[in-house]
């Protein structure tokens, strides 16, 4: 009776955690996006200005803000399909588990079915599948935010959406104009 309780108490806060955390992310994605404006707007501001030491200056404060928006969206994506992997995981359980009842409604003689040892296998390899997917993701995140860093620590697989945010930017703000 108080092991129930528990187990539930320790679910609704470990959903709480999850959730809090989700919300996190999501806030640090709108802080990085907004972020994201202002650094735009002062390459603007420099490249009009032809300030070029302060334009490259901005322009590497933009790479990592879009560097960090990158894994700041992978990690609230990696744990969102966690979430999906362990509601997934806890309906197969609950199939076994069915399958399991079914049996020993089905036939009270025989007690050769392991539905226990059965389930217990399935949920190491599940938990097993959860710990390598959670590690290449890892590998994955670091390999990008790695790949997207050169040895001088600067962003120069970002250049293009640089140039493409710049260039909207000045349309934005009538930096082009036309003679029509």
């Amino acid at each position: 009776m108080f092991g129930r309780k528990n187990k539930k108490g320790n679910a609704e806060q470990r959903e709480k955690r999850i959730s809090e955390t989700s919300e996190k992310l999501r806030a640090q994605i709108l802080t990085i996006g907004r972020q994201k404006q202002v650094l735009v707007s002062k390459v603007v501001e420099a490249k009009r200005k032809g300030l070029t030491v302060q334009e490259k200056q901005a322009r590497g404060l933009l790479g990592r803000c879009l560097a960090a928006e990158k894994r700041t969206n992978g990690m609230l994506m990696t744990l969102e399909l966690a979430v999906q992997s362990r509601d997934l995981a806890d309906l197969n359980r609950q199939f076994i588990e069915a399958i399991g009842d079914l049996s020993s409604e089905i036939d009270f003689s025989s007690d050769k079915t392991d539905v226990k040892g059965a389930e217990k296998k399935y949920l190491h390899a599940v938990y097993s599948a959860q710990k390598k997917t959670k590690e290449l993701d890892e590998m994955l995140e670091v390999g990008d935010y790695a790949a997207a860093v050169d040895a001088e620590g600067s962003f120069e697989g970002f250049d293009e959406e640089i140039d493409s945010l710049i260039t909207d930017a000045e349309l934005a703000s009538g930096g082009y104009k036309t003679k029509f």
